[in-house]
């Protein structure tokens, strides 16, 4: 996306006009909810946080934090914060709820959103003006171009970390990988790689200048699109794969299907749709049809494989995965800005008419390897899925919420202590306080009974936790690790052990036949020598609604990568034989409300060959080739996450959910 500086449409506003207006009313796919009214062009990409507030700038040279509603009267701003020139790239929030934004006066703005008011954290003071919109890396680096050519990287406090120069403007966004090496673009033609300690690692030259950003997939592939009018795909090593030409400049970013479809626009008026081998599947409008006007604007990919995208034609487009046109909605002026495909039903989109427009939406963001610009709706533009190399995390504890039934049906969790030494662990079973708040689960187990079985021999057990003579040690140790407390009488169960290395299963029941949802957790209390949580696994009865199948665990001290797998169709088949398996499982991994990461057949990844040999490295068994069971390797940054198992269109039955430390 580059300003067209010289056109009247450039001029800036010198004042601000803010203002709700009613657009449409309908509730169709696509339909205008509400339009919100700036003093500039909106070049800005939306971004969105945790709590679903909307940040964008524009040329009236202020970022805007509004609160989205569904409709007119239910949608207000927040606050806006002025900089001292326009506000064109897209801002970035940071997992603690950090907006980073830059401007064209050549700063980068650190900002907290004080609900009705902006606290201004810091501003760190770049060589030249910023159109390079901020990435920020799993080590909470920031990292932003300048057209001083130089590369950016900001510690979170605001200090400079190094600088990477080039040999001309960066106005290109970085995108960041699994193992925090930065790629980007440079008017120079090059796209470069850099470690996370500023080394060139490759650089590779095209014919023309690159102004989009890199789209990363989980194989390490990193897409490209330059102004020679090519698309490239370049390998992780710096090799080329191949190159598929347009019909004029390449000046958007790449965006990637569920399938390693490569969508991108180019200036000669069509939606390219490249096969991960490099063959086009399909162009939008069509060889023979009028193309429109240039596409500058970066596509975004729904859940549904639906493709957004803005054009210069004073429209927006959703294009079907076959190519073919589902809607097109008329705006006042041209789109530069790519579309935010929000988890709240709607589509955000900045114009040239100097608003921002919310559109409704029949599905929501995908979370696969890079399907919207900047990759995720908070626009970090940083890839989780894939390896990372010299990971320091480690796995606190784990925990698993689904059904607990009897035989079959009982909700079984195993872990792993890996290492030397012997592991003290608090194992929970917890009902009655999940019913209760601030929690109030519905339909939870009554009356838990846990037993903790070793090689199939029980171990130890426990009914109702405070009624043993351990009580006492087993609050302390809750408390020592940070564990909510459990009423003190309640008739949960809770137990801790000193374990030897190895594997373990947690079995939860139902007393006296109940049948319900229940947590079991397992957490690491200390020990001796190098003994660690190494693996977490669950085998339950996947239902809808609060009855899918929940783990969760976290990651402390450092990045971790994991393999995370939700087994169904594998268990239904020899030699499992499991009755009733679910069918067609679904994987999402969450931090907070935030979806990280996705998988549906794990065999469509990009990095299926990944998953394969790592599966065999940790010792897990191999999952049908082919099947519809899902899987990922994800590197995550430290933070709570849970895993999410269920049936793809509400169907249900029994999978597994494991979760893998790789080392």
């Amino acid at each position: 996306m580059t300003p067209r500086l010289t056109s009247w449409r450039a001029l800036a506003w010198v004042a601000a006009f803010v203002a709700a207006t009613v657009a449409g009313r309908a509730q169709t796919d696509g339909a205008i909810r509400w339009s919100y009214t700036t003093g500039g062009l909106v070049l800005s990409s939306a971004a969105v946080g945790a709590d679903g507030t909307l940040y964008f700038g524009s040329q009236d040279r202020r970022l805007y934090a509004i609160r989205p509603g569904a409709t007119p009267g239910t949608t207000s701003l927040k606050w806006s914060f002025l900089t001292g020139d326009w506000v064109d790239a897209a801002p970035a929030v940071a997992t603690d709820g950090t907006v980073y934004a830059a401007s064209w006066d050549g700063k980068l703005y650190a900002l907290r959103d004080d609900q009705s008011r902006v606290t201004k954290l810091w501003e760190y003071t770049l060589g030249a003006y910023a159109f390079s919109s901020p990435a920020i890396g799993a080590s909470g680096t920031i990292y932003v171009g300048s057209g001083d050519s130089n590369l950016y990287a900001i510690n979170p406090d605001g200090t400079l970390k190094w600088t990477y120069p080039v040999s001309d403007y960066i106005d290109s966004s970085p995108a960041v990988g699994p193992d925090e090496r930065i790629y980007f673009g440079s008017w120079d033609g090059s796209l470069t790689a850099v470690s996370a300690d500023g080394v060139l690692v490759w650089r590779v030259v095209t014919g023309g200048g690159i102004l989009g950003s890199p789209a990363i997939a989980a194989d390490g592939t990193v897409y490209i699109g330059s102004r020679d009018g090519k698309l490239r795909a370049i390998a992780a090593d710096g090799t080329t794969r191949w190159e598929f030409q347009t019909g004029d400049a390449i000046e958007s970013s790449p965006a990637l299907g569920s399938d390693g479809t490569v969508y991108i626009g180019s200036m000669d008026g069509r939606l390219y749709a490249i096969a991960p081998d490099g063959t086009e599947r399909w162009r939008f409008p069509a060889t023979g049809q009028t193309a429109l006007q240039p596409l500058q604007s970066p596509p975004a990919v729904r859940a549904d494989g639906m493709i957004v995208f803005g054009s210069s034609n004073n429209a927006i487009y959703a294009v079907r995965p076959n190519g073919t046109q589902a809607w097109r909605t008329v705006v006042g002026d041209w789109i530069d800005a790519s579309p935010l495909i929000a988890g709240d039903g709607a589509i955000y989109v900045g114009s040239y008419d100097r608003k921002l427009y919310a559109l409704n939406s029949t599905s929501g963001p995908a979370a696969t390897d890079w399907p919207q610009f900047q990759r995720d709706p908070a626009r970090t533009s940083r890839q989780p899925l894939g390896v990372a190399a010299g990971g320091t995390g480690r796995l606190s504890n784990l925990s698993v919420r689904s059904l607990a039934g009897q035989g079959a049906e009982t909700l079984i969790v195993g872990f792993v202590a890996g290492g030397n030494g012997s592991k003290r662990v608090l194992v929970r079973g917890v009902g009655p306080t999940l019913g209760q708040a601030p929690f109030n689960v519905a339909g939870v187990v009554a009356d838990p009974v846990l037993r903790l079985y070793d090689d199939g021999v029980l171990r130890t057990e426990n009914d109702d936790w405070s009624t043993g003579a351990g009580a006492s040690g087993i609050s302390a140790t809750a408390a020592q690790v940070g564990a909510f407390p459990l009423p003190n009488p309640s008739k949960d169960a809770a137990l801790v052990a000193d374990l030897e290395a190895k594997g373990y299963t947690a079995h939860v029941t139902g007393n006296a036949g109940g049948v319900g949802v229940a947590l079991v957790e397992a957490y690491d209390a200390g020990g001796t020598g190098t003994a660690r949580l190494r693996n977490v696994s669950a085998r339950s009865r996947v239902g809808t609604g609060g009855d899918i199948l929940i783990a969760g665990f976290v990651v402390v001290e450092g990045r971790q990568t994991l393999l995370i797998r939700g087994p169904g169709p594998t268990l239904g088949a020899a030699p499992f034989n499991v009755p009733g398996a679910l069918a067609d499982p679904q994987l999402r991994i969450f931090r907070a409300a935030t979806v990280v990461a996705e998988n549906d057949d794990w065999s469509k990844a990009s990095n299926a060959s990944q998953i394969a040999a790592l599966a065999a490295q940790v010792g897990a068994f191999a999952l049908q080739t082919g099947g519809r069971d899902p899987a990922m390797v994800v590197t995550l940054p430290p933070g709570a996450y849970t895993a999410q198992i269920s049936g793809v269109g509400a169907t249900t039955g029994v999978a597994l959910i494991e979760v893998y430390e790789v080392r």
